[in-house]
């Protein structure tokens, strides 16, 4: 029955994957020869790590077309860089929630301080009570201005980064020290850790302190989480219900979300799904917070993240009652002409079958909208055309640029060719063999002209074409040979005995770079190369 959609993904996955396969065979191919160059038995396993890394090339396909070269693969160094990416990436997450600090420490003040009172849904400040205070893991008594600490409250107003909504920010002020919130994390489950920065005295365990959330940060955070709600909304509305969130972050002012797509959505699209939100969001739709059992909200319809894991009591979030209802532990606005506005900024790919917009809300929203119309009015003002003209006026002008570009490239490429027949009619004899030694321009292509000089010598002689050219603290050298130049004076070998052993090619037609070797000592060296045989 879901025929269409599913052969929709399976296609563009095929034809994604076939183009990871084009781009890494010829990686590889490289890599391949460049290792039998080398006179090694196995590809480097950093090598078949970068492959699948980057440029996401199957391990199997690797080993198996090495294997069809006659090449063995590190398979044991892939599997190391393998491993410590993964170790890398864990311990990120794990560094992000816990400020590096082993979570046992995190228990412990649970096992003798309890739970956190977390108040973020219901106040902005609380009266709290530091309960601990820790520095590089280790739990100290206090902590000095200049300090960057782990705050551990009784209570709090803060809202802990999750959901993909950004933590709060805000201060914290007591008798004998302040200091400035900088992230928010829930290291375990339960519990509340402030990243905080001490601005004036010390704070110490025990102390009493007002926690305070800024609220201009709150209020923008809250329009942006619920701006994403409307926005996935608006996405399924004009997309169909096969358009769902995948991922999303959101923090005053922005938001992005990740949904299930197979292709780009054209601007006429993108300006629907806009208009849908923003209608959304002038109808002041009432914004409700519900928690309820899991079943019950399974019932309702209400959306959940893929993949993720919920407890069997949920907190559901409707705009609009059944228009959206997803379940969200966020802070949200309680209607939705509260978000202001919703203007979209970009739309992009983030991977095979999955789309990305983003877009700005409130005053930021205003702000970006504001800066588009300036751009609009500028580029009026200058053109001297009427805003409506400006998109033909603009294509007329790359029309003419586009083909001016053409022109002049033509108009280089004929210099070119004749400057290549003047220097194959200027070619010296060395021991028989025409020589054409010669420092590239700085507007040519040394290898487009070391082939059209070869092109223009005698074919039934042996002929050497040596083009250098000032390269990124060095010199690239091209070396091109006619049909008839033995194989003693093979393009290949005379590039890497004039560079050192770099560069690589065939037997007519070569090319590298070394640095701290200027041109014309590289044109002397294949000169040299050449008298001797």
């Amino acid at each position: 029955e879901d025929f269409g959609r599913i052969s929709q993904y399976a296609y563009a996955e095929e034809d994604a994957f076939l183009a990871t396969l084009r781009a890494g065979t010829t990686i590889l191919d490289t890599a391949i020869a460049e290792t039998k160059s080398a006179g090694k038995a196995a590809l480097s396993g950093d090598k078949a790590f970068q492959l699948h890394d980057t440029y996401g090339f199957p391990i199997d396909l690797t080993l198996e077309i090495a294997a069809e070269q006659g090449l063995q693969v590190d398979a044991e160094g892939f599997r190391r860089l393998m491993a410590d990416q993964r170790s890398r990436a864990k311990a990120d997450a794990q560094a992000r929630k816990t400020g590096h600090t082993d979570v046992s420490a995190y228990r412990r003040i649970v096992d003798t301080a309890g739970l956190t009172d977390w108040r973020a849904y219901t106040d902005l400040t609380t009266e709290s009570t530091i309960v601990a205070i820790l520095t590089d893991g280790e739990p100290v008594p206090a902590a000095t201005e200049g300090q960057i600490v782990t705050v551990v409250l009784d209570v709090t107003p803060f809202y802990a980064e999750s959901g993909g909504q950004a933590a709060d920010a805000g201060h914290l002020t007591g008798t004998d020290g302040a200091g400035e919130v900088i992230d928010v994390q829930r290291p375990v489950k339960g519990l509340v850790a402030h990243q905080v920065r001490v601005t004036a005295g010390h704070l110490s365990v025990g102390a009493r302190l007002t926690a305070n959330v800024d609220a201009a940060w709150r209020r923008g955070a809250r329009q942006a989480h619920s701006g994403t709600h409307v926005l996935h909304a608006a996405l399924r509305q004009v997309l169909g219900p096969t358009a769902l969130q995948s991922g999303s972050y959101n923090r005053p002012g922005y938001l992005r979300l990740d949904f299930a797509w197979p292709g780009g959505l054209p601007l006429a699209t993108r300006s629907e799904v806009e208009d849908v939100a923003n209608q959304a969001l002038r109808d002041d739709l009432p914004v409700t917070a519900q928690v309820m059992p899991l079943t019950r909200a399974r019932e309702l319809g209400a959306l959940a993240l893929f993949g993720e894991t919920y407890d069997e009591q949920v907190r559901v979030v409707e705009i609009g009652g059944a228009w959206s209802r997803e379940l969200c532990g966020g802070t949200h606005v309680t209607h939705s002409s509260q978000i202001g506005l919703l203007a979209l900024t970009g739309e992009s790919s983030v991977g095979a079958g999955h789309r990305r917009v983003e877009a700005v809300v409130g005053l930021d929203g205003l702000r970006y909208l504001a800066r588009e119309r300036d751009l609009v009015t500028q580029l009026a003002a200058q053109l001297q055309a009427p805003r409506e003209d400006l998109p033909e006026r603009i294509t007329a002008l790359l029309g003419r640029a586009k083909a001016a570009e053409r022109r002049a490239d033509q108009l280089a490429r004929e210099l070119t060719a004749q400057r290549a027949r003047r220097l194959a009619a200027d070619a010296v004899q060395i021991d028989g063999t025409l020589v054409v030694s010669v420092a590239a321009a700085d507007d040519e292509d040394p290898r487009q002209l070391a082939e059209l000089v070869r092109a223009a010598l005698a074919q039934d002689r042996p002929g050497v074409v040596a083009v250098a050219a000032p390269a990124e603290r060095g010199t690239r050298l091209v070396v091109a040979t006619t049909a008839t130049t033995p194989d003693a004076l093979s393009a290949v070998q005379l590039v890497r005995s004039a560079l050192g052993g770099r560069g690589g090619g065939t037997a007519h037609l070569a090319q590298g770079g070394a640095p701290g070797l200027t041109a014309d000592a590289a044109l002397a060296t294949v000169a040299g190369l050449i008298r001797a045989g």
